[in-house]
């Protein structure tokens, strides 16, 4: 065989390898295709909790905003009144427990 054939050959064979390679190997179309796919899907879900969070911190502004809120929360959970209110406290009983007259 003459040089020029030997080296078409050669070329034909490289080709073959690189196309089988592009379509077969690790790092083929396939798993390309899958990877757009699962970036698809996390940008997706990216974008759904990034709403989420945006609606979460307009409440958050919103209530931090509201007099009425700041109002209820100490009031309720830092048990704080005004200056001429009393504070009146009850025990819960249970309905087993007799009632207790003085």
């Amino acid at each position: 065989m003459s040089l020029v054939k030997i080296l078409n050959l050669l070329l034909i064979i490289l080709i073959i390898a690189a196309t089988f390679d592009l379509f077969f190997g690790i790092d083929g179309k396939k798993s390309f295709f899958e990877l757009q796919e699962e970036n698809r899907f996390l940008i997706e879900k990216n974008n759904l909790l990034s709403e989420e969070n945006n609606l979460l911190e307009i409440e958050i502004q919103s209530r931090q905003k509201n007099d009425a809120h700041a109002e209820k929360f100490a009031r309720e959970e830092l048990n704080l009144i005004y200056e001429n209110e009393e504070y009146l406290s009850f025990q819960k009983q249970s309905i087993d427990e007799p009632k207790k007259y003085n």
